[in-house]
């Protein structure tokens, strides 16, 4: 049986950080139409990029409504076809076959996420729980995932600046569920460094994570011990 060939399309949300963003552009290796990045607000804006590229000026950002923007646009450009969609912070190096592993993996065992292995499972794990997720620190990685588009997710635009990839996991567990790569590691070289910086975006963490347990009934991450929500 001949393989159903899927487009992929990758959304890159990115503020002042030129040249990591063209580093992550080219280890992505998709032609320009297929990438969209999403300038927030960036000084100067934005340009000479091997990318399509929009502009979005709210700050502090609605990051889930970042990522909304690149998922709308490859819904159009896909124009019915079979695709999927890199969601890309702007500070990464990806390896090569990038796309491919993780549009592979998920073809292999319905997964409608993947992700790449940041936690060393070294072997391929479907996550396909019904019901309420188990909570792990293992989870989806909010830098870089990839989704199917045939399964038409969106991210959660109550979840401001983070929570929104840990909703789209558990989203995704009605329709598939996600797929964690093994071996497949991409470098994050600044990983948590916007929230550290931004005292705004610091509190706006927090809200989220009462929004994501007012919504799911629990946190996404693990419990340590002496810990509380």
């Amino acid at each position: 049986m001949m393989a159903i060939m899927t487009l992929t399309f990758a959304v890159i949300p990115t503020h002042d950080r030129p040249s990591e963003l063209r580093q992550t552009i080219a280890t992505l290796g998709l032609p320009p139409e297929r990438v969209l990045v999403v300038d927030n607000a960036s000084t100067p804006p934005v340009a000479n990029v091997d990318a399509t590229v929009v502009r979005d000026d709210e700050q502090p950002p609605n990051l889930s409504r970042l990522w909304n923007i690149g998922l709308d646009w490859a819904h159009e450009q896909a124009a019915g076809e079979k695709y999927a969609v890199a969601v890309l912070n702007d500070d990464l190096v990806l390896p090569p076959g990038f796309l491919d592993a993780m549009v592979e993996a998920m073809d292999r065992t319905g997964a409608v996420i993947a992700y790449p292995d940041q936690f060393g499972r070294g072997r391929d794990w479907h996550n396909t729980v019904q019901g309420p997720v188990e909570p792990r620190n293992d989870r989806l990685t909010g830098y870089a995932f990839v989704l199917s588009g045939q399964a038409g997710l969106r991210a959660d635009e109550r979840f401001r600046w983070w929570y929104g990839d840990d909703d789209l996991e558990w989203q995704a567990q009605a329709v598939g569920g996600t797929v964690l790569v093994g071996g497949v590691t991409v470098e994050h070289l600044h990983p948590n460094a916007s929230t550290a910086e931004n005292p705004v975006l610091r509190d706006q963490s927090r809200v989220d994570k009462q929004s994501f347990i007012a919504k799911w009934g629990q946190s996404a991450w693990e419990r340590r011990p002496g810990e509380t929500t």
